[in-house]
């Protein structure tokens, strides 16, 4: 008897790593107890599993899972049964699994990330995330039908989560089924939708006419933490004189879901660009831009739209330059924002921008001189409309 006490007694690394992990919350400490432990008890699940719980706490993810898996390997039964026994241990220790598995599909290390992931899936059956993941990766790796299980299962976990509906469509999307994606993105739209309207009207339930002029600049002092002047708008303007701090969490939760509604509406916007429908793509990159007015990819397809298919050169305009404000050496914006001027007749502008901001970053841009040639016609200049339409033409003459 004596014999088995001492044996079932836990080794003083153990102990340490213990109170080191439950008591002291000393994670560095008590990951090294585990670590030296595992050198001499190296089939003891314990050490593994305290070990993920350091590594966890300390963000190491990759890591985390490693230990875990370790320590299901070593016995899945107690482990899991450990697990089970901390307060909130599967939410906890699913984490491990599943920002692991993140981390190393991140990484392309995608037979890593589904053996995490399936880990993640096993502890808790009813998270949709890691099904999602796993869906991803078999997109990548070509197997569809795969995909399509992952997903499908997601879905009957959590049919109304607005997340679920959005990465289904981004695979999609990302596979150039763009017709296919849309269905998911306007599924996502709508239970975006639901979240949006029940947030705000907690948050403007004094001042519902004010929503569509406060929700961006509440989005944008949230972003930049200024949150003195956040309680300021949410005393005076909202006129709830409970301030920043009771709503903190209502404010939180508006901005990840202007955030998902955001990139919704931009992806949608571009299904259809690639779908050659522009009038409505223009109609969702707005919706982004409404939430995210410095958005540069929104700001540019927004602006190639309205200059190229509907010439609308002043509303273009406006989006070039706040780009080449936003990004300085933006070549792209600079180009457009100088047609733009081209288009409006203020040639002088024009030839401005496309020979201080374009031919200084690309001496060759024919397009580029082609505009310079008929923008320096106009205003009479003939000897330098015909230096650059002989340089353009003998540029294409090289190209050919």
């Amino acid at each position: 008897m004596l014999m088995f006490l001492f044996l079932a007694c836990p080794s003083p690394l153990l102990n340490t790593a213990r109170i080191a992990y439950f008591n002291q919350k000393d994670f560095p400490r008590a990951k090294n107890a585990c670590l030296e432990g595992i050198k001499t008890e190296p089939n003891n699940f314990e050490y593994y599993t305290i070990l993920g719980g350091c590594e966890i706490a300390l963000a190491n993810w990759i890591p985390a899972a490693k230990a875990l898996v370790q320590g299901f390997e070593a016995d899945s039964a107690k482990a899991m049964e450990w697990i089970k026994k901390q307060k909130e241990g599967i939410k906890y220790y699913y984490q491990g699994f599943y920002y692991g598995g993140q981390q190393s599909f991140e990484a392309e290390k995608y037979d890593d990330a589904l053996k995490y992931l399936r880990y993640a899936k096993m502890l808790n059956p009813d998270d949709a995330r890691a099904y999602i993941l796993i869906a991803t990766i078999k997109n990548k790796e070509g197997d569809k039908e795969a995909a399509k299980k992952e997903w499908q299962s997601a879905l009957r976990i959590d049919p109304e989560n607005p997340d679920v509906h959005f990465l289904i469509g981004d695979v999609l999307f990302t596979a150039q089924a763009y017709d296919s994606s849309l269905k998911y993105f306007n599924m996502a739209e709508k239970y975006y939708n639901r979240k949006y309207d029940r947030v705000t009207k907690i948050l403007f339930q004094n001042v519902p006419e004010l929503k569509e002029k406060l929700v961006p600049e509440i989005i944008r002092l949230w972003s930049a933490k200024k949150y003195d002047e956040l309680d300021n708008l949410i005393k005076i303007k909202l006129g709830l004189e409970k301030g920043f701090r009771t709503l903190k969490r209502n404010i939180e939760q508006l901005y990840k879901i202007t955030d998902g509604l955001s990139k919704c509406y931009y992806y949608t916007g571009l299904a259809y660009y690639n779908l050659k429908k522009d009038s409505l793509a223009l109609k969702y990159l707005k919706k982004t831009l409404l939430y995210k007015p410095d958005d540069i990819d929104a700001l540019y397809f927004s602006g190639e739209i309205e200059l190229v298919t509907f010439k609308n050169y002043s509303q273009a305009m406006e989006h070039f330059k706040r780009i080449t404000e936003l990004k300085e050496d933006d070549f792209g914006a600079w180009y457009y924002y100088g047609v733009c001027h081209y288009h409006q007749k203020k040639y002088k502008k024009a030839i401005e921008i496309l020979e201080d901001q374009v031919l200084t970053r690309d001496p060759k841009n024919i397009n580029a001189m082609t505009y310079l040639a008929d923008a320096y016609r106009q205003i009479g200049n003939k000897k330098k409309a015909l230096e650059y339409l002989m340089k353009s033409e003998q540029l294409q003459k090289e190209k050919k």
